[in-house]
């Protein structure tokens, strides 16, 4: 069987075996998306163009970012335990087709919130978001590369572990990531660790092309960004690839 036929049809089984997690998954991240754009304003008597912007640009960051980091590795480690990851490894198709078609049906759950996240701040705000074409090879390596990564933690820790993980990565992100605020507030330890780790760079790839009138795009970013993807993608691929 070609590797396309064999991507082809592990997107339709993939998406079989989440058809019930298929929609609701959509709906909480649009959900998500909605209360960061909408919600955030409301902790503030007042907010000033540049906050407005942070919040736009980042609700969609953060849908991206915690389906990869958080919603993958749970449902990975579920897989391995009702045994559908062995059944995987047991086809004779290459595993890394079946890698990037898992990250194909975690790409079509998650790209509605983005663009909802959009739109809705858009009208919410009023703003006149210039979004560049770079939009989709950056969203498509912010998807990739958290994807990556949060298969390598379902992959490599026993599934207690990667759960907690998860759950301190989403206050991580939440709190300690500089996605609705700019990175000059953090503490300057914080904001050497940031530099270092791609979370920081998923968020300014993204305002970048969604905002680029407000945030001109930079190379350091999607260079960054780049390098662990590739590390991310080549260590999910040689743990799924190695003998067992």
């Amino acid at each position: 069987m070609s590797p396309l036929r064999s991507y082809g049809l592990l997107v339709a089984w993939q998406a079989l075996r989440l058809k019930s997690f298929l929609p609701l998954a959509i709906i909480v991240q649009a959900l998500f998306a909605f209360g960061i754009v909408v919600g955030y304003p409301l902790l503030f008597p007042s907010i000033d163009e540049n906050t407005i912007l942070y919040l736009a640009t980042g609700a969609p960051a953060i849908s991206l970012i915690t389906m990869g980091l958080v919603a993958v590795p749970q449902v990975v480690a579920q897989a391995k335990t009702e045994g559908s990851l062995d059944y995987m490894r047991t086809l004779p198709i290459p595993r890394l087709v079946y890698l990037l078609a898992d990250m194909t049906v975690w790409l079509v759950i998650v790209l509605p919130g983005v663009v909802f996240a959009i739109g809705v701040a858009a009208l919410r705000f009023g703003l006149d978001l210039q979004v560049s074409p770079l939009v989709v090879p950056a969203m498509l390596l912010v998807i990739v590369t958290t994807t990556s990564i949060g298969y390598a933690i379902a992959s490599l820790l026993p599934q207690m572990i990667a759960n907690l993980i998860t759950q301190v990565l989403v206050v991580f992100v939440l709190m300690f990531s500089p996605l609705n605020f700019p990175p000059e507030r953090l503490p300057d330890w914080l904001a050497a660790i940031h530099s270092v780790l791609p979370i920081q760079a998923m968020g300014e790839v993204i305002r970048g092309t969604v905002a680029g009138n407000a945030f001109p795009m930079a190379v350091g970013p999607f260079l960054l960004l780049g390098a662990w993807c590739a590390v991310a993608f080549g260590l999910t691929g040689l743990v799924l690839t190695r003998r067992r």
